[in-house]
């Protein structure tokens, strides 16, 4: 089990971690939390409008197609604006349990407060943000193939909340899990993450009429369903083109364009799904083909081109990524943040993008 801790104890006084500037240590541990966070939100603090000490705790585990967060924040805000959506191609859902404080949320055309006992639910492909002055919250980040597509289909379900009368279950199953992830053997957190994913597909599955007719949000969701299974299908042919994908999905080009554009084009989403297939290949310890070799499966042409767009993502060359998968980050598997070897403050780890890029 793969985890990652944070806070202010990781710091000593004016023991700062490189490239991490802070005069006390709950200021170095917002900076680390920032930057481990950078590459799939923007986290800012709440400003003079908020008067209480600042707090960004988190342990962070890593599961079977599923991250597990668990946070005590305050004072900070997260978000994700339509340009870094269209940049990063995220498309996993999220749920933030609240345990304890309260959190709001803002998602187009809605803001709302989630209380101590709820939980409130995000498509990572659609803009949010939340913010709290003080919560105690655990994040589950789920890959979109762990739900039933039917379910995601038939419910809008960014910026939903639900409480404990609509998602009892998954509320309870949720916190019991963050508190004994890091305990799970490999067995146990496959069979852990697919309880809870049944659980949280059951309970949305509930609350869906069946009956109603879709609106346009949600067939949409159906054709982007479709074409994302085309995509995956044909992702190693090279000359993979929007033509080609359009008339396999069964849609229009002007259509294909339109579904994709919020994600930056339909070509974009396809450079976005090989380099996720390079660093899933590049994982597997039992995996012996070359890089290059690696990115040709993965429908690259150019394996420079394939090395140049795997480290804008993920901050590393594929050799490096491949090298640091293979040595393991320690017989734990914990990852402290500024913790030292050998009387040195060692950097950050590679961070939570190499982890979502698993979810894609």
């Amino acid at each position: 089990m793969d985890t990652i801790t944070l806070g202010p104890s990781t710091f000593g006084p004016g023991t700062v971690a490189p490239g991490i500037s802070g005069t006390s240590p709950a200021d170095a541990a917002f900076e680390a939390y920032r930057a481990l966070y950078s590459g799939g939100t923007d986290v800012d603090r709440l400003g003079d409008t908020f008067a209480g000490p600042l707090r960004t705790e988190v342990v962070a585990h890593r599961l079977p197609r599923m991250l597990l967060f668990d946070r005590r924040l305050a004072g900070v805000s997260h978000a994700r604006a339509p340009s870094r959506v269209a940049r990063d191609g995220f498309d996993h859902v999220t749920f933030h349990l609240v345990l304890a404080g309260s959190m709001m949320l803002e998602v187009p055309g809605a803001i709302r407060r989630v209380e101590a006992g709820s939980m409130a639910l995000f498509d990572l492909t659609r803009p949010q943000r939340t913010w709290t002055e003080g919560a105690h919250i655990v994040t589950a980040a789920i890959a979109r193939d762990r739900l039933d597509a039917a379910t995601l289909d038939g419910l809008d379900l960014h910026g939903l909340v639900l409480g404990r009368r609509e998602a009892g279950l998954v509320l309870d199953f949720a916190r019991s899990l963050a508190a004994h992830a890091a305990a799970l053997t490999p067995e146990l957190a496959g069979a852990a993450t697919g309880s809870l994913c049944l659980m949280l597909g059951a309970t949305l599955a509930s609350l869906r009429d069946r009956n109603a007719v879709l609106p346009p949000p949600v067939a949409a969701g159906r054709a982007r369903a479709r074409v994302v299974a085309y995509i995956e299908r044909h992702l190693g042919d090279p000359g993979l083109t929007s033509a080609a994908i359009a008339a396999g999905a069964g849609l229009s080009r002007s259509a294909l364009y339109r579904l994709f554009e919020p994600a930056g084009g339909v070509a974009r989403f396809v450079q976005q799904q090989r380099v996720a297939r390079l660093r899933r290949s590049l994982s597997r310890a039992d995996e012996d083909r070359t890089i290059d070799e690696l990115a040709s499966a993965a429908g690259f042409t150019s394996p420079s081109h394939a090395g140049r767009l795997f480290r804008d993502a993920f901050g590393i060359p594929p050799g490096e990524y491949r090298r640091s998968q293979r040595a393991g980050t320690s017989e734990t598997g914990i990852v402290p943040i500024g913790a030292t070897h050998g009387g040195a403050a060692a950097s950050p780890p590679i961070g939570l993008m190499a982890w979502h890029g698993e979810l894609v």
